[in-house]
C-alpha cells in the first residue's frame, strides 16, 4: 500500500524539521531552500508531492508531524 504525501511548499518556512526528522524521504531543495520531496519518490517531478511505500510511512508522517507551520501531510 502507498501512501500520498503533498507539502504545501509555499508555506514552507525552510526550519529543516521534516528533512532532519525524515532524510529518506524529505531533502532541501537547492534552489529556494524550501522542503520537498527526494526526487525518486516524486509524483511527475514535482517537489510538493509524493508517494512512499509502506516501509517508509511512519517516517514520511513523523517528518509531517515535526512540521511546526503543519504543511505537509500523508494520506
Amino acid at each position: 500500500m502507498m501512501a500520498t504525501i503533498t507539502i504545501e511548499r509555499e508555506n514552507c518556512i525552510s526550519c529543516g524539521m521534516c528533512w532532519d526528522t525524515c532524510p529518506e524521504v524529505y531533502e532541501q531543495n537547492a534552489a529556494d531552500a524550501k522542503s520537498q520531496i527526494l526526487s525518486h519518490l516524486q509524483l511527475a517531478q514535482n517537489p510538493a508531492e509524493g508517494s512512499v511505500v509502506e516501509d517508509l510511512e511512519d517516517c514520511a508522517r513523523a517528518g509531517a508531524d515535526a512540521c511546526p507551520v503543519s504543511i505537509i501531510s500523508v494520506v
